[in-house]
């Protein structure tokens, strides 16, 4: 069994000739995503199940994806036209202070389609940087999606506006892929990180827990940065707030490795991080009048 564009490794079907049967043994299904400055070079259809999205960022700034599920009857071109189109216009108004951002909150909310309200967003990589390999594993079900990176150019422009979303199916055949194994948990709630586990220099495959989705918004998601010297964690949080004006804005204050976009709630994503002597942050898309951010270091 094959899937263009993917491949499956660490144990796919083991047949020995002299065996009267094959046995099955635990594989991961991986699914190379290459991302530039801007576009996706990926497969446009996976089987449903667990899948592992290994991402190379071939591009000069940050870039990041987020899987949405479009509602049954919606076509990617209307998410593009519509809602895309809605999140432009609410971002043109504050980028050129029409509005502040509690305007332009009301306006986005007056703009987008009442089908979005029924869009899922089911995970992603969190933000790598260029020249970076972000792996982020998935539990997905059949449907149509979006792949898209919402990072802005120096310029302000949404790189989903230059052509960093494309559509993505994931059908009824099934990966047969083994839930990965976590050594560090994180645990995204509302108001907080909860982080469990030891971090230590090496790599780790990281547990990320949907614990509670925000009323209002996006929901919560978690990426790991190595913070520059004399750069303040504080100020990389109120970087993450794509609604600021300098928010996502190219270029990054840290170097991102990775991490996992918003899922429903009790849902589970795992990424793969190697960690070197240094200062850390994990960092969300929440308001950084939430505080949800916190600081580490591994010690040399």
């Amino acid at each position: 069994m094959s899937v263009r564009g993917s491949h499956y490794v660490a144990g796919t079907i083991l047949c020995v000739a002299s065996l009267v049967a094959c046995q099955p043994i635990d594989r991961a299904h991986v699914v190379e995503v290459t991302a530039r400055d801007y576009t996706f070079e990926v497969t446009g259809e996976i089987p449903s199940g667990w899948t592992t999205f290994r991402m190379k960022n071939e591009g000069n700034e940050h870039h990041f994806f987020l899987l949405t599920r479009l509602p049954e009857g919606t076509t990617f071109e209307e998410y593009v036209e519509e809602a895309g189109v809605a999140f432009e216009t609410a971002w043109d108004s504050l980028r050129t202070g029409e509005m502040d951002q509690a305007e332009a909150g009301q306006l986005l909310g007056g703009l987008l389609p009442e089908w979005y309200a029924t869009v899922t967003p089911m995970g992603g990589t969190g933000l790598v940087a260029a020249g970076g390999v972000a792996q982020t594993s998935l539990n997905l079900d059949p449907g149509n999606y979006v792949m898209e990176c919402y990072v802005k150019t120096r310029d302000g422009i949404f790189h989903t506006t230059l052509g960093m979303a494309r559509p993505f199916t994931v059908t009824q055949e099934r990966s047969g892929a083994s839930e990965p194994e976590a050594d560090l948990e994180v645990v995204l709630s509302n108001y907080e990180v909860a982080i469990t586990g030891e971090t230590t220099a090496g790599e780790h495959t990281v547990a990320v827990r949907f614990e509670e989705h925000p009323e209002f918004g996006l929901g919560n998601d978690v990426h790991l940065a190595r913070m520059k010297d004399g750069v303040d964690l504080n100020e990389v949080a109120r970087w993450m707030d794509w609604m600021e004006l300098s928010g996502l804005l190219a270029p990054a204050p840290a170097e991102f490795l990775g991490g996992a976009q918003e899922m429903p709630i009790g849902h589970t994503a795992y990424f793969t991080v190697h960690l070197e002597p240094g200062r850390y942050g994990w960092l969300t898309e929440a308001s950084p009048d939430k505080r949800m951010f916190k600081e580490f270091t591994i010690e040399r």
